[in-house]
């Protein structure tokens, strides 16, 4: 996962309510499985020395993320046990993806993955709570214009710590 998108994740995790901050675990997660599939194609093709390391490391990060979907669970709700055994079912296949090096494990576990992030993105957009962490850092995007370029600049308030 590039830098950015790590701050994309940090900035959009300290704005998110419930829902939100599920839906961001599942985009965590399909960035660690991009890497992993990423390393195989290029294992698979030969045109690039493949980082094993780097697999080994994005699946164990996509494994933690579906660790924490799991202890998130409130098991007080019925639908709660099948998202365990989803999710264990998941967390298998990552393992067996560690030694197999097989797309197809990875694959798998996309089938199971993608329609329960669809589910929770509709009922994030459902969802007007407020966000969990409260006296967050505000942040801003924006464009200046120069003569000769245009410049991105991301900046925050001027105050971090409380006001006296």
């Amino acid at each position: 996962m590039t830098k950015d998108q790590i701050s994309s994740f940090q900035i959009r995790i300290t704005q998110s309510n419930k829902t939100e901050l599920i839906v961001t675990l599942y985009e965590i997660y399909f960035a660690y499985i991009n890497d992993c599939l990423s390393v195989l194609s290029k294992l698979t093709e030969k045109k690039e020395k493949a980082d094993l390391d780097e697999y080994a490391k994005s699946l164990r990060m996509a494994s933690q993320v579906v660790r924490h979907l799991e202890d998130d669970l409130n098991f007080s709700y019925e639908i709660s046990g099948s998202l365990f055994g989803l999710y264990h079912f998941v967390e298998g296949r990552l393992a067996k993806a560690s030694y197999s090096l097989s797309k197809e494990d990875l694959e798998d576990t996309l089938k199971v993955m993608k329609p329960l992030y669809e589910s929770f993105k509709e009922v994030a957009t459902q969802d007007d709570s407020k966000p969990l962490m409260q006296h967050t850092q505000k942040i801003s995007a924006g464009y200046t214009y120069g003569r000769n370029d245009v410049n991105e600049s991301v900046g925050s308030e001027s105050n971090r710590g409380f006001f006296a």
